[in-house]
């Protein structure tokens, strides 16, 4: 009997411990370095009264900075692509491109092959099409980058978890995906989580929290945890998008983030010129979040702004490079079990330096929110006594342990996880870790990483 081919070697201990480490702290430094930056004062710094001194509020040029961070990944890909031949370059593409994995096997709820669903690599010209999500990153970033003006960096990375519901949803409409019995009821649990961690973030202001910048009562806390909620329907929606182009377009992640990048900074700087003319110019626009000329002297005239600015960036590049070379090496669920360690590496740095002070109940929320989402993306389930135990469609059958090579009888499990359907991105933090979920580079999806920016 002819013994199997050996297994394929993979990195070594001492840089898997490498890319895990630099996957926490690009992922933690982008959060933390965005917080720190909402709380400089740019303005009237001289004044006794901390109310009377403007802050720097600027989530326009925040998602600039996001963009500008994807954008480098296409430095990145080039790096790491140049020491291949034009064909090699070629084939090496090929082989690492994202492929979904219905499109590998059958379709049980449609009867058509896979074979039929044929993905062509795309060309520079087709990149236009990362436009659409990439205006949906927009918005979503924007609406995160106001919201963390008004609630803690450690609430505002663990809101980001209803995401796995948004995309769940629009995974069933739009998708036409089917989930399970316990994949519903995950995302019930993820609903009580963001519940309980939102409701921490109004009784923590309640106390008068250093970070917490609002003057009227819990009404600035409700408008920032409602930017970030609103802010995971855009996300969803770009992820969903993505798919999309995804299923018929080969493409590698880390390219695919560049492009993205590169249509969300252009589009970015054209609507804010845009609106800085219509309005922001204006007397009543002056000083506001349109008022790109008062904007662009705080970064340039304040040394803490512009230099954070320049790490943010960096950190969502590396976030982004680490991201898919963890998921490429391990697994896609190791990722998911990370990003949650990032998380808390977050609660507890912002408890050190003083911006947040301890609240049992924002843990109890996280804790929910990352038992549904590790039972939703398959990592573990519901105990038996529950019924919903290993709860699986007819005729999917059910990922108890994903690993990096699915054989072919497991390929339709995808059915059964429609949240891990993203390309490599980074967002994170303020800026957005947009560090959200990626793909694996061979073959298995990266489940949705809801606590993910920068």
């Amino acid at each position: 009997m002819t013994p199997p081919p050996p297994a394929a070697q993979g990195p070594s201990r001492r840089l898997l411990a490498l890319l895990v480490t630099g996957m926490l702290v690009s992922g933690c430094s982008n959060s933390l370095w965005s917080k720190w930056q909402d709380m400089q004062c740019v303005g009237n710094c001289d004044a006794h009264n901390p109310a009377k001194r403007r802050l720097f509020e600027q989530p326009v040029y925040q998602t600039i900075t996001m963009f500008a961070g994807e954008t480098l990944c296409l430095i990145a890909f080039t790096i790491l692509n140049s020491r291949f031949s034009p064909a090699a370059r070629r084939r090496h593409r090929r082989e690492a491109a994202y492929e979904p994995l219905q499109n590998v096997s059958s379709d049980p709820t449609t009867g058509r092959d896979a074979s039929s669903l044929k993905a062509k690599e795309m060309s520079r010209k087709d990149a236009i099409m990362f436009w659409l999500p990439a205006m949906c990153d927009n918005c979503a970033t924007t609406c995160m980058n106001v919201g963390l003006f008004f609630v803690p960096v450690s609430v505002y990375q663990m809101l980001r978890g209803a995401l796995v519901l948004w995309v769940g949803i629009f995974s069933v409409l739009f998708l036409h995906r089917r989930l399970t019995r316990a994949q519903w009821t995950a995302l019930v649990v993820c609903v009580i989580g963001v519940a309980v961690v939102g409701s921490s973030s109004l009784i923590s202001h309640k106390r008068s929290e250093p970070e917490t910048q609002a003057e009227d009562g819990t009404v600035s806390p409700l408008v920032g945890i409602a930017l970030i909620l609103v802010a995971q329907l855009f996300t969803a929606s770009q992820f969903v998008i993505e798919e999309r182009i995804m299923e018929h377009h080969s493409v590698e992640p880390l390219l695919a983030a560049g492009y993205e990048g590169i249509c969300g900074f252009i589009t970015t700087v054209v609507i804010l010129l845009i609106a800085y003319w219509l309005y922001g110019s204006t007397p009543a626009g002056r000083g506001g979040y349109f008022d790109a000329l008062q904007g662009f002297h705080e970064i340039i005239d304040n040394r803490t702004v512009w230099t954070s600015s320049l790490v943010i960036a960096c950190s969502i590049a590396l976030f982004n490079f680490c991201g898919l070379a963890v998921t490429r090496s391990v697994s896609a669920t190791a990722r998911s079990t990370i990003d949650s360690c990032r998380t808390l590496l977050i609660w507890a740095v912002s408890l050190l330096l003083g911006w947040e002070t301890f609240n049992p109940l924002q843990i109890i929320g996280f804790a929910l929110l990352v038992y549904g989402t590790m039972i939703y993306n398959g990592v573990t389930s519901f105990p038996h006594w529950t019924g919903l135990h290993r709860d699986e469609l007819p005729g999917v059958p059910h990922l108890s342990a994903p690993s990096i090579d699915l054989p072919d009888e497991d390929d339709e499990v995808a059915l059964a996880n429609p949240v891990e359907v993203v390309v490599a991105r980074a967002k994170d933090g303020a800026s957005r870790s947009r560090s959200g979920a990626r793909t694996s580079v061979e073959g298995e999806r990266a489940p949705l990483l809801p606590h993910e920016e920068a």
